[in-house]
């Protein structure tokens, strides 16, 4: 499919913005009508950002790289920022890049052929956005547009708008949740006789004995994995069936695509059914990371790494040069970190988030939610060691980031082994390192990191125990010279915060 943008009028609105445009702008016009071709155009464009950027000649040393990093860009004005811009999109104009993420289509980046087309003839295709992303340009280069920094009290106060998980009515609503969810589920829960001998209900249980029940298990992590939801129309019965049509369609459209899906009772909690305008909106972050997006769905399939040097053949370098010992449990982009993905149940997460990094992994099953393909065809311990030695020969890693997946996804008993592995490896790289003589010693391991997100999505996680060998590791690699042990996490939204992450968190600060 060909797309000319000279073929596509622009509307009304569109052509509203550019009238705008040029009654703010005399010296557009006036390179407008005088300039015979879009080569003439971007350059008078471009002269005029010159002409900017010579009044500072910090800038135009730092545009030319004779000033780089921090020091230089704080020697800018809010009038350099915009002739930057100008001048980046004139050097720029015409190169074109391959989307992975749409099935390779081609993206041209030509800003001021766009503008041009719309001056000139109303057609070039562009969005009244676009036109009104202009406006404020060229007022931010001719200094009618003055640089807003919000006061403390400002940012505060934008702030308060968001509601968060910790406020008392938000607090009840999800009780109210879970008392649904979990009269739901335990119609789901087999007796004792019939297999399942951790959560079972014992013969002549009343129906309010069994809710009790579900209760005490609502705190223990191992629960909400075992009774996660993977079907849109499970996930519709327990969200009271308040999922529209069109959403409904989206999610079979997945099912049939064979995208997984995994949701947890807790974070489903989370999410609003028929509420209150006091709750309208407030779960839209959360609902996105579990409602998949069209585009997801129809590319998913040939969803390619973001990153290049994620693309790994067996056997030879990656993008960035490095030859790797393992094609899926070890990524590399910089010389000082690289990653480890176990082959454990670390390769799973508590959730799939729609914008998940890895979904070329989910796509390909080398992630996923079925915990027996997740066994691996060698002994996880031999492989642990061969994968290490990775770290322990590398004479530039200093970080090793354990993630996955999810890092918190193995069980204790896995993950303490994977730390006391790492830290005899660290401690074989600093012996090795006393023989070795200066100028050939090896960097020695300074940081470790667990990359996860079961704070938000599963905080019954943090566990007594699990903080306990955190705790314990901390400690003994703190006295061979580990200077950071790290729990890499985010949160996605305010209403993530809940009084179970936050009383994770004080008892994680206590220890």
């Amino acid at each position: 499919m060909h797309y000319y943008p000279d073929k596509i009028a622009i509307s009304p609105k569109s052509q509203n913005f550019i009238r705008k445009l040029l009654r703010e702008n005399p010296l557009l016009l006036d390179i407008f009508k005088k300039s015979e071709s879009l080569e003439q155009f971007r350059a008078e464009l471009k002269s005029w950002a010159i002409s900017i950027l010579n009044e500072n000649p910090a800038a135009v040393d730092y545009y030319n790289s004779r000033i780089v990093g921090r020091k230089g860009f704080e020697l800018l004005r809010w009038q350099d920022y915009a002739a930057i811009r100008i001048l980046d999109y004139a050097s720029n104009s015409g190169r074109e890049f391959k989307n992975p993420y749409r099935n390779g289509e081609i993206t041209k980046t030509e800003p001021f052929r766009i503008l041009w087309l719309g001056l000139k003839k109303g057609t070039g295709g562009a969005k009244p956005l676009f036109f009104e992303d202009m406006i404020n340009l060229f007022r931010q280069l001719t200094g009618k547009l003055p640089q807003a920094k919000p006061t403390r009290e400002a940012l505060e106060e934008w702030m308060a708008r968001w509601k968060q998980g910790l406020e008392p009515e938000i607090i009840r609503e999800r009780e109210r949740n879970r008392e649904r969810i979990i009269s739901i589920l335990v119609d789901n829960i087999q007796s004792c006789e019939l297999g399942d001998t951790k959560y079972c209900f014992e013969a002549d249980l009343s129906h309010e004995q069994k809710l009790e029940k579900m209760r005490q298990w609502w705190n223990d992590y191992k629960f909400h994995l075992r009774f996660a939801i993977r079907s849109p129309q499970l996930l519709n019965q327990l969200l009271d069936y308040s999922l529209d049509q069109e959403t409904q369609k989206l999610l079979q459209k997945a099912e049939e695509k064979g995208i997984p899906f995994f949701v947890n009772p807790y974070y489903l909690s989370l999410l609003n059914t028929r509420t209150s305008d006091f709750h309208v909106g407030t779960d839209l972050a959360i609902r996105h990371y579990i409602i998949y997006s069209k585009p997801l769905i129809d590319h998913f399939g040939n969803i390619t790494a973001w990153e290049k040097e994620d693309k790994v053949k067996p056997g030879e370098p990656n993008a960035a040069g490095w030859l790797l010992p393992s094609a899926r449990c070890v990524h590399r982009r910089y010389p000082e970190v690289a990653i480890l993905i176990p082959d454990t149940m670390g390769r799973a997460c508590g959730g799939l988030c729609v914008s998940c990094q890895r979904m070329y992994d989910f796509q390909r099953g080398n992630l996923n939610f079925n915990l027996e393909k997740l066994k691996p065809k060698e002994t996880w311990e031999q492989k642990l060691q061969r994968l290490l030695s990775y770290w322990e020969n590398d004479t530039q890693l200093r970080d090793i980031l354990i993630t996955g997946g999810d890092a918190l996804m193995s069980q204790d008993k896995t993950l303490k082994n994977i730390l006391n592995q790492v830290f005899e490896m660290a401690l074989r790289k600093r012996y090795a390192n006393e023989h070795r003589a200066e100028g050939k010693k090896y960097a020695e391991i300074q940081r470790i990191r667990l990359g996860t997100r079961l704070l938000a999505y599963l905080p019954q996680r943090i566990t007594p125990n699990l903080i306990s060998i955190l705790y314990e590791f901390r400690k003994k690699a703190s006295e061979i010279g580990i200077k950071q042990f790290i729990i890499q996490t985010h949160f996605e939204s305010p209403m993530e915060i809940t009084p179970l992450a936050v009383d994770t968190r004080q008892n994680s600060v206590r220890c």
